[in-house]
């Protein structure tokens, strides 16, 4: 590679060394022409025009520079929004690359021209100013015989012979006719006596230690120069006596007007500077703008150009935490050659993803939601703050049939919030309360669990109705002594009958007809109670065993038929009224069935006290047979519904036996026993039996 090639390639560079070179020459030439003594005045005039014109040269050099760099970079950027935090941030380095460098340039060249100026004038106004300044001091010395006249003359004529000193006397007759701004008397300790200003000295002045020292030892006139609120005020203090020998210090003051030998009119020359230097002031200003808007409208355009898919790219941010992607609408083209390509592309990969994942977790959230809400215990969750966050539905129910107003009083009940305060979580906690709510008495299992989820602590609790086992052990146990009672009543009815048709049979051969008489009823009575103590002691006994079904299918119409024929013979006063839409054709256990009516119907003969009417309706709907009995007794009282409602048969122990089979049973084919009173009188039983192909044992 020879010189010339070389030269070519670092032509660029040369150039640009060259050109600096210049531009710090012309700079130095600028700011140090007015110390060349070998240049005449007409010389350096010419090399300040042609300086000047290089100025405007470098000016329209560097907005060339500027508008081609700019433009270069704003014909490669398509026009798109404006995205602000950004477009600031690039524009302002745009704005400033233009700026500083303009702002050297024209601050440079005002002081150039500033410099020139004085050179040009240096001469002139310094006579002016010399003879200004001595017609000032005349005028200083002027105001300062003035004021130590006046001060003679008031001491003169009233502070050695007034009665008294007054601020109005001085005022009056002295300030205002003397044409001063302040007339002050201090003593010789330095305080303030007697006062009067004029509008131009808005507070007390005093007097300076110094001035107070030297008229103690010399006696003579001091005069001080001070500003007061940008005004200079010129005061002499004068020391004198009153009538009566008492030393005072007499102050004098004017404010002096200086303003009038700084005036333009002293310089009438200074009003053709001025002008010229406004007009120099304006043409920088006129650049400089010219410069700001040229950067902000390219600024703006290149901030706007490049910063739109961005923006776009924040719209869809803030669509997606809202929860919505759908971002179709938001136009995020994509340039795949650049970095921004990639990163709208990869944005939208983002997008997908997230969505699925979305997706997947709310299905995921809802299948854990049915879980809780369908598990057959209350599940509370609490924040580290007892925050509640979720309650399943187990528990809101057990709130509603409890009549708990909200879940804070059942935890007040439970102390829940001193627990999680006492207890080591490390591991689970369970405890067992009961307590009493109204007349309701509840028994709950508590179960204490800590949980970290999403990197917080929470807390679980799990509460478990014991109601029902606590029933069943109950139950249990009242059973056993079912079988036992059972067992005690049948032993002896047997031998007490036969005894009883015994007696009856021998006496009754050798008793008169009023003694037989007796005698048969009493025996009648006696069986007749034999027969209700066996009735009991069989129904203690399949309560106590839990029987096996025997399910077939077949008619409950039937079935409900074959029990009220036997009773329609046995009580003729009382009416049996059917009616029936089906034949009620399911799988039962008929056996049992026909115990549940026998168990009813006596309990409805005995509330009608074996007179009344018994209604029985059998329907069919949404797959149940459906049997209603209405009887028109005195009704079953509101607590035992309220037992039967809610499955306590150990209450319903004081209704009888009957109706504690009867529900059993009911429930052994998984079916609805409800009980209500009847309007006016009476009671309504229903009970609903589904009708399915198989049943299994609970």
């Amino acid at each position: 590679m020879n010189y010339w090639e070389i030269f070519k390639l670092n032509l660029k560079k040369i150039k640009i060394l060259i050109f600096l070179l210049f531009i710090g020459i012309t700079l130095w030439l600028e700011f140090n022409i007015f110390d060349f003594s070998f240049l005449s005045l007409s010389q350096k005039n010419i090399f300040l025009f042609l300086l000047f014109q290089l100025n405007l040269i470098f000016i329209l050099v560097l907005l060339y520079f500027i508008f081609r760099y700019l433009f270069k970079i704003f014909w490669e950027i398509k026009i798109k929004k404006i995205s602000k935090s950004i477009k600031i941030k690039l524009f302002s380095i745009y704005f400033i690359s233009i700026i500083f460098p303009s702002l050297i340039l024209i601050l440079g060249s005002f002081f150039f021209f500033k410099k020139t100026l004085d050179y040009w004038i240096k001469e002139f106004f310094e006579e002016k100013v010399i003879s200004q300044f001595m017609k000032a001091e005349d005028y200083y010395k002027e105001t300062e015989r003035y004021l130590l006249q006046k001060g003679q003359e008031i001491i003169n004529e009233y502070v050695s012979s007034a009665e008294e000193l007054k601020s109005k006397d001085l005022r009056e007759k002295f300030r205002y006719f003397s044409n001063l701004d302040s007339i002050e008397i201090y003593n010789f300790s330095g305080q303030l006596y007697k006062k009067t200003y004029s509008s131009e000295i808005p507070e007390k002045l005093g007097i300076p230690p110094s001035i107070l020292e030297k008229l103690k030892t010399e006696k003579i006139p001091v005069t001080q120069f001070s500003i007061i609120r940008s005004k200079p005020l010129l005061r002499v203090f004068i020391a004198c006596k009153d009538k009566y020998g008492n030393e005072w210090i007499l102050a004098t003051g004017k404010v002096l007007n200086l303003q009038k030998f700084a005036e333009s009119s002293a310089f009438p020359e200074k009003k053709y500077f001025k002008t010229f230097k406004k007009f120099l002031l304006m043409t920088g200003i006129s650049v400089l703008l010219l410069i700001i808007f040229v950067g902000i409208w390219v600024g703006s355009k290149i901030g706007r150009n490049l910063t739109e898919p961005l923006q776009n790219l924040i719209l869809a941010t803030q669509k997606i935490s809202q929860k919505k992607y759908q971002i179709e609408e938001i136009p995020l083209t994509s340039f795949s050659e650049d970095e921004l390509g990639i990163l709208v592309n990869s944005f939208k990969e983002m997008v997908k993803k997230v969505k699925e994942y979305e997706e997947e977790l709310k299905r995921y959230n809802e299948y854990l939601m049915s879980i809780l809400n369908h598990l057959p215990v209350g599940i509370l969750i609490l924040d580290f703050n007892f925050k509640i966050k979720f309650l399943n539905e187990n528990l809101k129910k057990f709130l509603e049939i409890y009549e708990f107003k909200n879940i804070e009083e059942l935890l007040n009940y439970l102390d829940l919030f001193n627990l999680l305060h006492t207890v080591d979580l490390e591991s689970p906690f369970y405890k067992i309360f009961e307590f009493t709510v109204g007349e309701k008495e509840i028994f709950l299992g508590l179960t204490l669990l800590k949980l970290n989820l999403f990197r917080e602590e929470n807390f679980m609790v799990i509460l478990e109705n014991l109601e029902e086992k606590e029933n069943l052990k109950r139950l249990s146990i009242w059973k056993e002594v079912a079988i036992k009672i059972a067992h005690e009543i049948k032993n002896p009815l047997t031998p007490i009958k036969l005894s009883i048709e015994r007696l009856r049979k021998r006496l009754g051969e050798n008793l008169e007809d009023s003694a037989k008489e007796i005698l048969f009823k009493t025996t009648e009575i006696i069986e007749k109670y034999v027969e209700e103590l066996r009735k009991l002691a069989t129904n203690f006994y399949y309560f106590s065993k839990k029987p096996s079904l025997n399910l077939e299918k077949g008619s409950l119409l039937e079935n409900i038929i074959e029990v009220v024929n036997l009773y329609e013979l046995a009580y003729p006063e009382v009416k049996f009224n059917i009616q029936a839409d089906d034949d009620g054709e399911c799988i039962f256990d008929k056996f049992h069935f026909k115990r549940v009516w026998i168990n009813l119907i006596d309990n409805s003969i005995k509330a009608m006290q074996e007179k009344g009417e018994i209604k029985i309706f059998l329907s069919r709907e949404n797959g149940e047979v459906i049997v209603k009995m209405i009887d028109t007794g005195k009704g079953i009282p509101e607590d035992i519904k309220a037992n039967i409602a809610e499955g306590d048969l150990i209450k319903l122990k004081e209704f009888g036996m009957g109706l504690i089979i009867a529900y059993s049973v009911v429930k052994l084919h998984k079916g609805i026993f409800q009980v209500e009173r009847n309007n006016p009188s009476g009671t309504v039983i229903t009970i609903k039996i589904p009708c399915v192909s198989e049943l299994k044992i609970i």
